[in-house]
């Protein structure tokens, strides 16, 4: 089974609109039961998106012209008495970015594949009498290379004039992932899930530096916890309109990352050592809405996302670099509206419209962006089969 996501429409970056492009997502699964209680499940998914996008990848919002991804996994199940099933997983996932529209597909700076492999523990049970409950708990590792970049300083050769060495592949990391997701269906059409993860990032190439400017043997480790919370209720239909279904939920979302490493801004003209300088803690609210209007088949989904981070010690710039006594803060806001309708049997028309804004007291954007508006629009039609 799978689906075709085929749209086109026009992205607006910083009050500027770009050229109409297109977006696309291929998503394929097989399964196949060899009894009762075994099985295998390989899924395959592409996406092409040729708007802009703003994406953080090494501890910033780097801005992109246009992105495709490819993954392919597969999922062993193997179920046991008292409701209990047991799936080892693995996978790899490549991710090609272009910055400029002159770059060629594979010579993107930040290309990378990953390399997945997990187990999951789960569970079909009843908490009480009458609540449906699944609850799982994962441990996946990650491996994250970067094929094309290395940092500068490595590609110098021997001599008196060598500059420290941070490493070569600074940004490939090995990352364990632990975590718990545990979802009821309570009465009333109420469903709640909570979801907990901690992941150990380990980066295999990038050593840390102290106030003196030089790097230690010691390499880079962050610690990435996040927790979220949410609910959703099925309300009775409403009877105009031809009579709606509507579904409202509501996701808060909490996380938080500790790192060793540190910075040291050169700049003789600001020099500055920010220890911690990637830790910050997160929150995001999310409320979402789902109306069905059961007569004609059409979905109309809205839903808003207000996040605020929080830098423990990182410093705000003013737009020359002059570092301020106040601690960097960034919050932004999204609103994604969706429409579906039906037009034959396994094809939909879907138009999608989004706008967002990101805030921040910084004002030094040289090396990533932390103030800009953008919004979207794009229409088009998907096939389940």
């Amino acid at each position: 089974m799978g689906k075709l996501d085929i749209f086109g429409g026009q992205y607006f970056f910083e009050n500027q609109a770009g050229a109409f492009n297109g977006y696309g997502v291929l998503d394929l699964q097989l399964a196949k039961s060899y009894s009762a209680s075994s099985g295998f499940y390989v899924s395959a998914k592409s996406v092409y998106t040729g708007f802009k996008q703003v994406n953080e990848l090494s501890g910033g919002g780097t801005l992109f012209q246009q992105s495709l991804d490819n993954s392919i996994g597969a999922k062993w199940i193997r179920r046991y008495e008292g409701g209990f099933s047991l799936k080892p997983r693995v996978g790899v996932k490549s991710q090609l970015f272009r910055e400029t529209k002159d770059e060629k597909w594979g010579e993107g700076l930040y290309d990378l594949t990953r390399y997945e492999a997990g187990l999951t523990l789960e569970r079909k049970t009843r908490w009480g009498l009458s609540t449906p409950w699944i609850y799982q708990l994962s441990w996946d590792a990650y491996y994250t290379r970067y094929a094309r970049f290395k940092s500068l300083a490595s590609e110098y050769g021997g001599g008196e004039l060598n500059p420290p060495d941070p490493g070569s592949r600074v940004l490939d990391t090995l990352t364990n992932q632990f975590s718990y997701d545990s979802e009821f269906d309570l009465p009333g059409f109420l469903k709640a899930d909570l979801f907990f993860a901690l992941s150990m990032v380990g980066y295999q190439d990038q050593k840390v530096i102290n106030s003196e400017g030089r790097y230690l043997q010691s390499e880079r480790s962050d610690s990435y916890q996040t927790l979220s919370l949410s609910l959703s209720k099925r309300y009775n239909d409403i009877n105009a309109l031809g009579q709606v279904r509507p579904v409202l939920g509501m996701s808060l979302g909490l996380a938080n990352l500790i790192s060793n490493q540190n910075h040291l801004d050169t700049d003789l003209a600001h020099l500055k050592f920010i220890r911690s300088f990637y830790d910050y803690s997160e929150a995001r609210l999310s409320p979402s809405a789902q109306f069905t209007f059961i007569d004609t088949g059409l979905i109309l989904r809205l839903n808003y996302e207000f996040a605020l981070r929080s830098y423990s010690d990182r410093l705000a710039q003013e737009s020359d670099g002059s570092y301020t006594p106040q601690k960097l803060s960034q919050y932004s806001n999204s609103f994604n509206v969706e429409t579906v309708y039906p037009v034959y049997r396994s094809i939909d028309l879907k138009l999608q419209c989004n706008w967002a804004a990101s805030r921040s007291n910084n004002r030094y954007e040289r090396t990533y962006r932390y103030n800009y508006n953008s919004s979207m629009y794009f229409a088009g039609m998907e096939w389940r089969f």
